[in-house]
């Protein structure tokens, strides 16, 4: 095979690789939830926001940390966030983290997917 036309070929392969792998990442990211660009999470923590959504926790709490480091800082910094003393929250919450989401509390860590299914009114795109 002369060399011009292995070089055609080698490229093509390689374009049809990375084509590949950018549409399997991308079906990927939206089928588990796993991947969220930034924007979309602010997006998302927005209409939360918008929404009513709220965030109850606690001091100390270590599920509220996890809560926190999964929502990352510039979603956390948006979704409203109800502090509860650790006896005693609005509302008759147990247990922290909590989500009020349409009316209706959420117990425990939520990913964003989770958050998607429990919210009638805000979607990821």
């Amino acid at each position: 095979m002369e060399p011009r036309r292995r070089v055609l070929l080698t490229a093509g392969v390689v374009l049809v690789l990375i084509v590949g792998f950018y549409l399997f990442s991308d079906w990927f990211s939206k089928a588990t939830g796993y991947v969220l660009g930034e924007d979309q999470k602010v997006l998302f923590a927005n209409c939360l926001k918008d929404y009513g959504t709220a965030l109850y926790e606690t001091t100390g709490c270590v599920a509220c940390e996890k809560q926190r480091t999964l929502l990352g800082e510039s979603a956390y910094a948006i979704i409203s966030k109800v502090m509860c003393r650790e006896d005693l929250c609005n509302g008759g919450i147990r247990r922290t983290p909590a989500w009020e989401i349409d009316g209706k509390i959420y117990y425990g860590v939520k990913t964003f997917k989770e958050l998607d299914g429990l919210s009638a009114s805000c979607e990821i795109k």
